[in-house]
């Protein structure tokens, strides 16, 4: 569940780039060279409808690109989010910005600031970080869920019986290539099995949220990444990801959409929300098995860091306790693991930039499932209506 995110709507466009074709095109040519160094320079007009003019340069290497980090549709943003530049402001130094989607846009020769697009009607150079990332296919999975029997809240549940339900149709997680489900009780429902985590730290119940009546779930959620990564299945796979309950999850979308992913030595997750500061939203966590090792093996530093420390929260405790995801986000950025944007993995009613127009301010707002082609949409919290969304997806 996405929490304590700051929203921050804009009716700018988005800028333009490259569509994954060109990525895999990219890829064929390094193997065609052995392997490549490509560098690549994004210059043109930024505007919704226009495209971006490229240079290509290749030299031999043994298995690693280089290219710019504003590439394709795998936008890079540095680790540290705190110095990055804020909208509109002068980005020349940092050359990345704190809102999700935001690009650091010189326009006319101006001084480049933070921005969604450039100014209509000017040419238009995007400054950002050069990056090292590797190029290897990964195509395989271990995916989880984490089930909450005591949510804190008064009102009925159905997490269980959507689980439940998703075992039986080996659909959501149960169509990866490895699953293993999570949470504060066991559950012996074949073919579900709920593995339960303790709370050995007494934080499962520390906090509720104020607007929901629910437990914040992070101390929860240590434990299952600990869990997750004593058992160390994750590691045989490629990627792991945490889909929620109540998010409609296809498994072989998500894969066709992420297996020549750029990712860096460090690792990479991907930011799934547009137009915020945090980004990375719960309902589907996609990370590769490096950064959710650096993950796992930061949980107690971060936990206690004066920046990531999540019993306090972001902004001097201002926002309350962090959730899992927003932690976990900040926990991988102050340990190195590299923040790809990525906005078109799931479409969450949780996430206000995926609204349309007359629905932006509408939380209860759900996707058409018949027309909506993303691995994952979310949420769906009822069974009926989990299934007919799952019945609505085309084939």
């Amino acid at each position: 569940m996405a929490e304590l995110h700051e929203y921050q709507s804009s009716s700018e466009e988005h800028l333009v780039a490259p569509q994954q074709t060109g990525v895999r095109a990219w890829r064929q040519r390094a193997q065609g060279a052995g392997a490549a160094t490509l560098v690549l320079l994004l210059v043109g007009t930024a505007l919704h409808g226009s495209s971006y003019q490229t240079t290509v340069a290749v030299e031999e290497t043994e298995s690693l690109a280089e290219i710019n980090a504003h590439q394709a549709n795998w936008q890079v943003v540095a680790p540290e989010r705190d110095h990055c530049t804020a909208a509109k402001k002068d980005c020349s130094e940092s050359k990345c910005c704190k809102i999700t989607g935001q690009r650091c846009i010189s326009a006319g020769g101006a001084k480049p600031t933070c921005a969604l697009t450039c100014t209509k009607g000017k040419s238009c150079t995007v400054l950002s970080e050069t990056m090292t990332f590797d190029t290897h296919h990964r195509t395989s999975l271990f995916c989880y869920s984490v089930y909450t029997e005591n949510t804190g809240s008064t009102k009925k549940s159905e997490e269980l019986d959507l689980l439940k339900y998703v075992a039986g149709m080996n659909a959501s997680i149960f169509a990866c290539d490895s699953t293993a489900v999570y949470g504060d009780v066991a559950v012996d429902a074949p073919p579900l099995t709920v593995m339960k985590v303790d709370d050995v730290e007494n934080e499962f119940h520390f906090a509720k949220r104020k607007h929901m009546g629910t437990w914040i779930n992070t101390g929860m959620y240590k434990q299952v990444w600990k869990a997750i990564a004593k058992a160390g299945t994750y590691a045989k796979y490629d990627w792991t990801v945490k889909a929620d309950a109540d998010a409609v999850f296809l498994p072989k979308k998500l894969i066709a959409r992420i297996e020549l992913a750029p990712i860096p030595p460090s690792g990479g997750f991907m930011v799934n929300c547009e137009k915020v500061k945090y980004g990375f939203f719960g309902n589907l966590e996609v990370t590769d098995k490096t950064a959710f090792s650096i993950l796992a093996a930061n949980i107690d530093s971060c936990s206690t860091d004066t920046v990531s420390n999540w019993k306090v929260g972001i902004d001097h405790g201002k926002y309350g306790p962090m959730g899992e995801d927003l932690f976990a986000e900040i926990c991988m950025r102050k340990n190195g693991v590299t923040a790809m944007e990525m906005f078109d993995i799931t479409k969450d009613g949780c996430c206000e930039a995926k609204r349309p127009g007359n629905e932006k301010k509408n939380k209860k707002w759900k996707p058409d499932c018949a027309t909506t082609d993303t691995p994952a949409m979310h949420p769906f919290k009822k069974l009926k209506d989990y299934k007919a969304c799952l019945a609505a997806v085309p084939p």
